[in-house]
């Protein structure tokens, strides 16, 4: 816990050094969009909309922190993807422990409904909305989105840090904080809550990234998770980003950020 204190910390700092990026002139930030009430709680996302004319692709950015905070605001993606010509909702859920599996999925769900109802709004192209998410945002996306074929879906996703399998954590205090029973006692609900068992043959494309020194999220959870989507023969593409840990992965992953938004530009040019 107290790694991920520290990190939490880290994280809270290099989001702040990242305010500056928010004023371009490329694209409408509107903060604090509500897109679900449910328990007294209002659940909100910023929304950037660029200033081009016609429908755009979109993107519902998740953030992470453990599935317990919000560590890392995750404007800087939001902003390049804003940039690159992208609608992006970049959202909140409800955490645990007070709040535990599978609502924060629920809520991922319920964004990319919401976002899906308010295409016209946005000049949203419903054909092509996808998704971000970096670690435990990752984990939710990948729920969201993986077997859920009816419209609304997601046409790609791109995933960075992934706790892919729970299931190799039996004594994660993290996980046992999301699913409220420890493994011994909970065996299928910690491997219903993992995206390796949620690949289906439809599933959207997906882009993994994930720090070669990651001690926090092994790297080995990218490779269990490839496995279950080429299972499924399910397109999938890698990048291992060199040298980097869990943190820093999410602050300086500027190459794995462009290759993932690549990947994304790349499904809809597939069609």
């Amino acid at each position: 816990m107290k790694v991920l204190l520290v990190i939490t910390a880290l994280l809270f700092l290099v989001a702040c050094s990242t305010v500056a990026f928010n004023r371009s002139a490329g694209f409408q930030k509107t903060e604090n969009v509500v897109y679900k009430k449910i328990d007294g709680e209002s659940l909100a996302g910023d929304l950037y909309v660029p200033k081009t004319g016609g429908l755009k692709p979109a993107v519902v950015v998740v953030h992470g922190g453990g599935w317990t905070n919000r560590s890392g605001t995750m404007d800087g993606i939001s902003t390049k993807l804003a940039k690159a010509g992208f609608v992006v909702f970049n959202i909140t859920y409800r955490l645990a422990p007070q709040s535990r599996y599978p609502a924060p999925v629920n809520d991922v769900s319920d964004a990319i409904t919401w976002l899906y109802d308010h295409a016209d709004e946005y000049q949203v192209d419903t054909s092509n909305i996808n998704g971000w998410g970096y670690s435990a945002g990752a984990h939710l996306i990948l729920m969201a989105g993986l077997d859920k074929p009816q419209s609304p879906h997601l046409r790609g996703i791109v995933a960075g840090g992934t706790p892919a399998d729970l299931t190799q954590w039996p004594n994660s205090p993290m996980v046992r904080k999301l699913i409220g029973e420890p493994m011994v006692n909970a065996a299928e609900e910690w491997k219903e809550a993992s995206p390796v068992n949620h690949v289906a043959k439809n599933s959207p494309a997906v882009f993994l990234y994930h720090g070669q020194w990651d001690k926090l999220v092994e790297p080995e959870q990218m490779a269990l998770m490839k496995k279950a989507l080429d299972k499924q023969d399910v397109k999938v593409e890698t990048y291992t980003v060199t040298a980097l840990g869990h943190l820093l992965t999410y602050a300086m992953a500027g190459g794995a950020e462009r290759r993932g938004i690549g990947f994304l530009r790349e499904q809809r040019l597939a069609e």
